[in-house]
């Protein structure tokens, strides 16, 4: 279960976001979901640099015990991922809005799960 909870949550974002956008623009073409898929993976490429300094991804320390199941609830990041990509559907057009869908569905997820997990840490140490 929790190997599975972020790749959960992450597909739960990413096909909400792209639901969402098809549903006020159509279905993408292969520019399109070309642009999705380099926008998503360079921004998680990206902040995987900036939140490892560009060493390997491994923690130094596990998680407390119990922080984990947090990482199963991605109702907030999925419907905050939609809302954005909604946004950009009604201002952005072609390769671009679907570069964006991807790039800003990735970095509200990351961003949105790591903001979840530094609040649960700072309530256990308190």
């Amino acid at each position: 279960m929790t190997a599975s909870a972020a790749p959960h949550g992450y597909t739960l974002a990413l096909w909400t976001a792209t639901a969402v956008t098809s549903s006020d623009r159509g279905a993408p073409g292969t520019a399109e979901v070309l642009a999705l898929l380099a926008g998503a993976s360079l921004t998680f490429v990206g902040l995987g640099a900036v939140a490892y300094g560009g060493s390997p991804m491994k923690p130094e320390r596990s998680a407390p015990a119990g922080t984990w199941i947090w990482g199963a609830f991605h109702l907030p990041m999925a419907a905050l991922a939609a809302l954005v990509s909604l946004l950009l559907a009604w201002c952005c057009s072609g390769p671009l809005l679907w570069g964006l869908v991807g790039t800003t569905t990735t970095a509200v997820y990351l961003l949105a799960v790591s903001a979840q997990f530094l609040c649960f840490s700072v309530r256990r140490i308190t």
